[in-house]
């Protein structure tokens, strides 16, 4: 019976992993390390090439999805397209540049409303450089619009100090001029272009842009400021008067 004990007892034990044959001595505390770890440190490679793999796929789905907006942005050719492009690509790294495309279709429609927010949105997601110099200026243009001069004087001027080797700095600087005239200050507007084209004398396309608004503020009248009252007693000198009426017994 002890023996029949004995002999299930040894069936029962495991069967220990036979040293590889030739195994230098002085590799054996890394091969009992690999028997009881290397399972393990399969396992964790094996979730980590996992992990960089999805990590992979996600930036090659994201720089997919940002080429397929530069497609997009530039097929778009209306209002409702650009829009549809910015609901569908806004949160890519190309959704900046359609909002600034969208930005100026706006401005270009006179809905200088949605052109503002449109910039200011661009602006609150952290432009890179270059597209927060657009914006900035092109916010400036959407407060002029709108005929908010003080706000887009500032805007102008804020461009200018902060860009002054920037290449649309000229337009901030034309910018000031245009908002000085229309709020009645012509020749310091004009001393503003004067020494705006001395500053572009190597410049055609400049010098051209600059002597049209020189143009344009020259001729410039604003309209007076008239009460109702005066505005109802022109109205009323321009009405005929009635005939006299005829003599009794004529």
């Amino acid at each position: 019976m002890s023996e029949e004990t004995s002999a299930a007892t040894d069936t029962a034990k495991p069967t220990l992993a036979a040293i590889p044959e030739n195994l230098p001595e002085e590799l054996l505390p890394l091969y009992d390390w690999w028997k009881a770890n290397g399972m393990q440190l399969l396992t964790t490679l094996a979730a980590a090439a996992v992990l960089l793999g999805a990590g992979y796929a996600f930036k090659h789905h994201r720089s997919a999805k940002a080429a397929a907006a530069n497609q997009e942005i530039l097929k778009a050719a209306s209002l409702d397209e650009l829009e549809t492009v910015v609901a569908q690509y806004g949160s890519t790294k190309a959704g900046n540049a359609a909002r600034l495309r969208l930005a100026k279709a706006y401005y270009d429609a006179s809905k200088y409303e949605e052109a503002l927010a449109a910039y200011d949105t661009c602006l609150s997601k952290g432009a890179p450089k270059g597209f927060a110099e657009i914006a900035s200026l092109g916010r400036a243009h959407a407060l002029e619009g709108l005929n908010k001069l003080d706000e887009a004087l500032a805007a102008y001027q804020s461009f200018e100090k902060a860009n002054a080797e920037h290449f649309l700095q000229p337009q901030a600087t034309m910018g000031v001029a245009r908002v000085l005239t229309l709020q009645g200050k012509k020749e310091e507007a004009k001393q503003l272009l004067e020494t705006l084209k001395a500053k572009k004398t190597d410049d055609p396309a400049w010098e051209m842009a600059i002597a049209g608004l020189e143009g344009v503020i020259t001729r410039y009248q604003p309209r007076a400021q008239r009460s109702l009252f005066e505005a109802a007693n022109e109205a009323a000198a321009t009405i005929p008067a009635a005939p006299a009426p005829a003599a009794p017994g004529n």
